[in-house]
């Protein structure tokens, strides 16, 4: 059986993608964010999140992807809510570590690592959705 971990939402953005909401775990880093148009706040990271918070807004699912920006690796998880708004929820799979060539490359390395095993773990629970058992045969 596959485990669904839930992230909680850490951060809510309305439609204009201000940040209206911010749990306590994430107060210290956006609170005093709060009100404030999150790409604006995050220089470059626009055309990296934003179609996938679009295609949220737009599908009225939870959107569930992998990206990487400011050094940091995350699977990120956006969920619409009414009148346009976004639940964002994530999780830090890596760093990159660009002190030396040699602590970027082993960085590196862990994060292909991990990023692997995301993408075995993602596969396994597709398999095992897509699975049926026909009875009968010999």
């Amino acid at each position: 059986m596959a485990v669904t971990v839930k992230l909680a939402p850490i951060v809510t953005l309305d439609a204009a993608d201000r940040i209206v909401g911010v749990a306590s775990a994430a107060e210290s880093q956006f609170g005093p964010l709060v009100g404030s148009v999150l790409w604006e706040c995050f220089p470059g990271s626009e055309p990296l999140f934003k179609p996938y918070y679009d295609r949220a807004r737009r599908s009225v699912e939870p959107v569930d992807f992998v990206q990487f920006y400011d050094g940091i690796i995350a699977r990120v998880h956006a969920t619409p809510r009414d009148e346009g708004r976004l639940e964002l929820a994530w999780e830090q799979l890596a760093r990159l570590d660009t002190t030396t060539l040699e602590t970027l490359s082993d960085s590196l390395s862990e994060a292909l690592g991990q990023l692997d095993a995301k993408r075995d773990d993602g596969l396994r629970d597709e398999l095992r959705r897509t699975l049926r058992v026909i009875e009968g045969g010999a």
